[in-house]
């Protein structure tokens, strides 16, 4: 039960829970590669991971580029994808290829990680995926994205039979103050996230070392596979 030495993958690790979990293995001893789309976003990383981490531009629906990184590493011990995106189709209004990117983003990419990572892992190594709260109570207006959500969860728990004895799991985040939010709410970001920690039992939203932590976890203890793991504040229950 520790990372220390250990080979650690972070796709999607350039910012939020990817880049907390990054810092947090590397407090742990781990070794540390750790993939973003934007070049802005992994220089800043590098500037707070330091030299003991390696960065890779890597967008993770490019197939072979997920290939090619693997192949590059003598071995991995623990794999992290954190990529996904919210596209909005309400009442199924927007095309095919509008709405595409939120399940090729959250499922291929998990697929193509797993595909390319799981040769190189022996015993003991795991693979964590991220859905989100979505599987669980959708997303009015986003039922695709939520879908994506339901389908790595279920993906994971079929891995964890066909590629064990390597474990999969996935966690399952509720409102985080990372990045993203910036991005999905914008100027009304103060006023939605306040409205939503007054609802939560913990009366705050999340922190993405919280989530780390418990990634961490998931790869730390041996005994857990095919588990699903929700890290919301309680907001499932009211």
């Amino acid at each position: 039960m520790t990372l220390k030495d250990k080979m650690v993958v972070i796709l999607g690790g350039s910012s939020g829970i990817g880049l907390a979990t990054a810092k947090a293995a590397l407090a742990e001893g781990a070794q540390i590669v750790v993939t973003g789309r934007s070049e802005e976003r992994l220089s800043k990383a590098r500037a707070e991971l330091g030299k003991a981490a390696r960065t890779v531009a890597l967008d993770v629906v490019d197939e072979r580029g997920t290939e090619a990184l693997f192949r590059t590493l003598d071995r991995v011990d623990h794999v992290f994808i954190t990529a996904g995106i919210l596209v909005k189709d309400p009442r199924l209004a927007p095309d095919g290829a509008t709405v595409r990117p939120a399940m090729d983003v959250r499922f291929w990419g998990a697929f193509y990680a797993a595909k390319y990572a799981a040769p190189k892992m022996t015993e003991g190594g795991s693979i964590t995926f991220m859905s989100g709260t979505a599987a669980q109570r959708p997303i009015i207006g986003a039922s695709v994205a939520t879908a994506s959500c339901s389908a790595v969860e279920g993906f994971a728990r079929s891995l964890a039979v066909d590629l064990a004895p390597i474990r999969v799991n996935t966690i399952q985040p509720g409102f985080v103050d990372t990045p993203l939010l910036d991005d999905l709410l914008g100027a009304r970001r103060a006023e939605v996230l306040a409205a939503v920690a007054a609802k939560l039992p913990v009366r705050r939203i999340g922190r993405p070392d919280e989530v780390a932590d418990a990634v961490i976890f998931l790869m730390k203890n041996g005994y857990v596979t095919g588990t699903t793991l929700t890290i919301d504040g309680g907001g499932l229950l009211v």
